[in-house]
């Protein structure tokens, strides 16, 4: 008895607490907030028609640049004549490049195996016209394969041309993007 007592003073507590005690009022139908008149700025009325529309016919630029580099003719210090000096030897640089992948297994001894293959058959190959000059072959982990991956190219273009070779030997050898080490 005592906890249906206290169910329904809750009850009626909760719903007369849902319940306002204010008037409602009927604000009536809305009226649209009044726009002011469309006023332009002065600028949008400017009349051009007046002024003279024509650049300067001469132009004078001062500049402090040597004549000699204006006419194309430069020494370069310490090198021959105009001849500028030999290149710097080329430096790795690791950016997103492609291999080709040309097996894939869970067993690494497999990938290991497969991986000498592919380096015994690239030193009979290299000599084949259109041959990249090197193709380091690799075994990369990535879970839960050893894939078998040859070359590192920077270009799209360059991992092509070495994947139509590749796929004499084997022919389901695809593309695979990588982070790779280039000689720049």
């Amino acid at each position: 008895m005592r906890i249906t007592s206290l169910l329904a003073l809750g009850a009626v507590l909760t719903l007369s607490a849902c319940s306002g005690a204010g008037v409602v009022t009927d604000p009536g139908p809305e009226t649209p907030p009044e726009t002011p008149e469309a006023t332009y700025p002065a600028y949008e009325t400017f009349d051009a028609t007046g002024l003279d529309a024509e650049p300067p016919t001469s132009t004078t630029i001062i500049h402090d640049v040597p004549a000699g580099v204006m006419a194309g003719r430069v020494r370069v210090p310490g090198g021959s004549g105009g001849v500028a000096p030999p290149p710097q030897e080329p430096t790795a640089q690791q950016v997103e490049g492609f291999r080709v992948q040309v097996f894939s297994s869970a067993n690494r001894d497999t990938a290991e195996r497969v991986r000498g293959e592919a380096v015994t058959w690239w030193e009979g190959a290299q000599s084949a016209p259109g041959a990249p000059r090197t193709m380091e072959t690799v075994v990369t982990y990535l879970q839960p394969y050893y894939r078998v991956r040859m070359g590192a190219f920077a270009s799209r273009q360059e991992a092509e041309a070495a994947l139509a070779l590749v796929r004499q030997q084997y022919p389901e050898a695809f593309l695979v993007p990588d982070l790779v080490t280039v000689m720049r």
